[in-house]
């Protein structure tokens, strides 16, 4: 299958789409107090999720006591399982892959619940070691954010992986009993505070004081939650918590808010599940000895774990060689675009202008060029902002919050968006006077290279930006009647003036 001026890596993809039994990936996750299914689409890049299920059985809980699975969690568990293999079946997906993490791993009853599922659904189990479930998670971590470095932690019901990453390689890895369910079954059981009981742990990892003012990538449902009581109380402009980034003091400051409120009070907050509720205080209190163990110099929220892992485990090597954020938003250029117009051609037209003055963004506006079609099907009047909120909130890894801005921002210049909304206003708070003239003069210029291409390959290439004495001008090579060389004049004018201003300042 071939695809005009759509490179090679997008021509495999698509190739690979044909066969459903190798598009389609389905992951169980058993773990200690939910249990979920994600069923992944084609082999992209970065793994999208068609279907994505959880029911909260807490198989663990009261682990701690008995040594043994709840009852209770593994009935329910059991009708889950039932309902995902049945989907499994129906979805055409032979790939099935079912792990299971802490409390089958720790449980007396573990190995035989394993035992039973296999004979019910005739699907293998793996139970996870402490070691490959760190170094799953660290893979999901790595899978997105290629470049991460600093502590890893990823809480369950039953355990917590931390795993040291070293300038994207996984190093030294470790398993804790503090999952928020156990800790929870320690301090009852026990007596002890529950502090006491974590700092123990944490004091016998040695290699934790070698993190300091290093990053904290942090993973799990249960902190999850914690990011969106964040999002809440801050009034955060942007709802997507993966990668979201925030400093020790606010991290503290949120610690300490969630410590002081009532049960009754964290039921009044939507944004988390009432079945967290009973231990997202444990959940916070981890968190906030681990702050002041290794005293971070960001937190980072990530929203790829443990299954995003086993999926880049799967993935063949050259598809994990690609940029995580160029190869997801060649893949949603690919799916909106209208014409079959190459992003080299286009990047390559584009960067003349940008490479001495905003050579550090390169990654970001060759990002702009893929999706500088996505919005021809809205509706004219609509379309620079729904370009803009569809941009902010694409599914796409290895970009910040505030990059998530400028890209979407520049897409919004590139549809005539000219007046900041309401919601635009709030947004672009993320960033700063510069990261604004970057987005509007990129806007521009993707505005008129689509203008001089029309979608058609191989027509902008005949056309060439000139730097000049008094700035770019066009070069049409003598085809000047391809093009509406006024239009192309009046917005090239447009463009200058604007990058002169940005000299200027």
């Amino acid at each position: 299958m071939s695809v005009v001026g759509r490179g090679d890596s997008v021509g495999w993809r698509l190739e690979m789409a044909k066969d459903k039994k190798l598009s389609r990936i389905g992951i169980i996750d058993i773990g200690s107090n939910s249990v979920r299914m994600v069923v992944f689409a084609s082999q992209t890049r970065l793994p999208i999720p068609i279907f994505n299920e959880k029911v909260t059985c807490g198989l663990g809980r009261d682990i701690g006591k008995t040594n043994q699975l709840n009852p209770e969690g593994c009935d329910l568990a059991i009708q889950t399982l039932k309902r995902f293999c049945g989907m499994a079946k129906e979805m055409q997906i032979d790939n099935i892959n079912i792990i299971a993490t802490s409390a089958v791993r720790e449980a007396d009853d573990g190995k035989r619940f394993a035992k039973i599922i296999e004979r019910s659904f005739g699907h293998k189990v793996n139970i996870l070691t402490g070691s490959v479930e760190a170094e799953l998670c660290a893979k999901g971590v790595l899978g997105a954010n290629p470049e991460a470095d600093g502590l890893l932690g990823d809480m369950g019901g039953g355990s917590l992986e931390l795993v040291s990453l070293n300038q994207g390689c996984a190093d030294k890895t470790t398993t804790l009993p503090l999952g928020h369910l156990r800790i929870s079954d320690a301090v009852e059981e026990s007596g002890c505070v529950a502090d006491t009981i974590i700092d123990e742990h944490l004091e016998k990892i040695g290699w934790l004081s070698d993190l300091e003012q290093k990053d904290f990538y942090l993973v799990g449902g249960i902190w999850r939650a914690i990011a969106r009581i964040y999002i809440q109380q801050k009034d955060y402009p942007i709802k997507i918590i993966d990668n979201l980034t925030i400093n020790k003091q606010d991290a503290i400051a949120i610690t300490e808010v969630i410590s002081k409120l009532s049960r009754s009070s964290l039921k009044k907050i939507t944004s988390v599940g009432r079945r967290r509720i009973d231990t997202l205080p444990i959940a916070t209190l981890v968190l906030r000895r681990i702050i002041d163990k290794i005293s971070p110099k960001r937190l980072i929220f990530s929203s790829y774990g443990i299954r995003e892992g086993k999926f880049f485990e799967m993935a063949p090597r050259e598809l994990m060689d690609q940029d995580p954020l160029i190869s997801a938003c060649e893949y949603y250029g690919f799916q909106a675009g209208r014409f079959s117009v190459s992003r080299d051609e286009v990047f390559s037209w584009v960067k003349v202008i940008f490479k001495d003055i905003y050579s550090r963004e390169i990654r970001l506006i060759e990002a702009a060029c893929l999706l500088g079609d996505i919005g021809w099907s809205e509706h004219p009047d609509y379309r620079a902002m729904h370009s803009f909120t569809r941009v902010l909130r694409l599914p796409i890894a290895g970009i910040t919050h505030r990059e998530r801005v400028l890209l979407a921002l520049s897409i919004y210049h590139r549809y005539d968006g000219d007046e900041y909304g309401p919601e635009i206003t709030i947004t672009t708070k993320l960033i700063d006077q510069k990261d604004r003239d970057l987005a509007l003069i990129l806007g521009l210029v993707l505005k008129l290279a689509h203008k001089l291409s029309g979608g058609v390959t191989g027509l902008l290439i005949q056309t060439k930006l000139v730097k000049t004495k008094n700035g770019y001008l066009v070069d049409f090579s003598n085809k000047e009647h391809l093009f509406n060389t006024t239009y192309v004049a009046n917005l090239i004018t447009k463009i200058n003036k604007h990058i002169r201003s940005i000299e200027i300042c």
